[in-house]
């Protein structure tokens, strides 16, 4: 009888028949290009190596003069001090932002320095083991497009180490001069050394790249907020997406349109920092009421503003919440002309019917809508009068069970001939 969790058993005969192909290919992708945050970051981890190797040389410096004989220190010394010198000219490289340099003169430093202390100690103190150390900097500070610098320090940090563990096992040095135990103290050192170079090499690398994906949520973050402000929330995802044009098609949304009527005048006699200061006041007004309307602001033209509802989320109440809407604008108005003494009125139409919807713009994009419904809507708000809500015969028909509608009559609409068009007043009381 089959067991239950059979299913979720490994079976290592199909794995090896279906490999993890993505895992693979993603493995044996090439490398991207270099960016500027990733140059950033391997000048920052030079910096930190070069100062860490200069501070293990003269570790070490020190150790030999206190625990070594002179016989078997002074090509130690030297070798550890010229070390040190040669550091700190590459840490003057890195100052001067000679980057390149400074990487080169670390690399040739550390492997030359290696290479010496092996030749000199054998396999005594365990100096190979910084071969491992010097491979994993090469790999790590040397870009993708350093192909030949990076391959020719790992080759030869591992040319290093074999030679270590292989060929020059037994010194050059007097080292039967040196106590057992202060040897056998030094090779524990240095593979905790090692042990500890290869950690932080990996921590401050983690850490570089923490930081850098930190300052990517940053500033995709920004750009989201950006993003938002000059796109619906539904057309800004479909843009992250997907790259393609956007383009939809909504059988039925309503559209209004409002212009501060009388605002041409006043802001001809006044700074532009008054008249600025002014349309931000109204506009962000607006911008509140429209927000919690839950209906789209399009764009403003002007001292004009465009919203729509019913687009880019459908909603089957779209001309009620528009109709709110307008009523809401006019009340916001007054109220501004009463803080600021300013003579100003606001003249709405709205009219309801199909639009097309889509993204435009390659340099400046912005979200906006066409068809006959935008042209009509907009000629209820030019043919119309401050103060009031002009509606077409469409609307009217949506939202006279909840509004008052007052009939104007026949009008001629340019563009579109005679059209019966109705003010709409307020919102009908609820029955008691």
């Amino acid at each position: 009888m089959k067991k239950p969790d059979d299913d979720c058993a490994f079976d290592p005969r199909a794995y090896l028949r279906r490999p993890d192909r993505a895992f693979w290919l993603d493995l044996l992708s090439p490398m991207p290009h270099a960016t500027e945050v990733e140059r950033q970051r391997r000048e920052r981890l030079t910096r930190y190596s070069l100062g860490a190797a200069f501070l293990i040389s003269a570790f070490y410096l020190l150790l030999t003069l206190v625990s070594t004989p002179w016989a078997a220190a002074r090509e130690l010394l030297a070798v550890n001090a010229g070390s040190m010198a040669m550091y700190g000219m590459g840490m003057w490289a890195a100052s001067l932002a000679q980057h390149r340099l400074a990487r080169l003169w670390l690399m040739v430093t550390l492997v030359a320095q290696v290479a010496v202390l092996v030749w000199l100690t054998g396999d005594r103190l365990g100096v190979y083991l910084y071969a491992i150390v010097g491979a994993l900097l090469a790999r790590t500070l040397f870009a993708h497009e350093e192909t030949v610098p990076r391959f020719t320090f790992v080759i030869l940090c591992m040319a290093v180490l074999a030679a270590g563990l292989t060929v020059f096992t037994r010194p050059v040095l007097p080292m039967e001069l040196v106590p057992e135990w202060m040897l056998s103290t030094m090779r524990v050192v240095n593979a905790l050394m090692v042990t500890e170079s290869v950690v932080l090499i990996v921590a401050l690398f983690q850490k570089e790249v923490l930081r850098s994906e930190e300052n990517l949520t940053i500033e995709r973050e920004r750009s989201d907020r950006l993003l938002h402000a000059v796109l619906p929330t539904k057309i800004a995802g479909e843009l992250r997406q997907r790259d393609r044009m956007i383009a939809d098609h909504h059988p039925e949304v309503t559209v209004l349109f409002a212009d501060i009527a009388g605002f041409t005048p006043w802001a001809s006699q006044h700074d532009p920092e008054v008249v600025v200061s002014l349309l931000e006041k109204i506009f962000t007004r607006f911008d509140r009421q429209v927000r919690a309307a839950g209906a789209e602001k399009i764009k403003t033209i002007g001292d004009a503003y465009m919203v729509i509802s019913g687009a880019p989320d459908p909603r089957h109440d779209h001309a009620h919440v528009m109709a709110q809407l307008a009523l809401d604008l006019v009340e916001e108005v007054k109220a501004i002309r009463e803080e600021t003494g300013i003579a100003l009125d606001l003249r709405l139409g709205m009219h309801t019917g199909p639009v097309i919807a889509g993204v435009i713009g390659a340099m400046r994009f912005t979200y906006d809508v066409w068809g006959d419904t935008v042209n009509t809507a907009s000629r209820m708000e030019s043919h119309g009068e401050p103060g009031r809500v002009q509606i077409s015969a469409e609307t009217k028909a949506r939202v006279e069970d909840d509004f008052v509608c007052l009939p104007r009559g026949s009008i001629y609409v340019k563009g579109k001939g005679e059209m019966e068009t109705w003010w709409l007043a307020e919102r009908r009381q609820a029955a008691a």
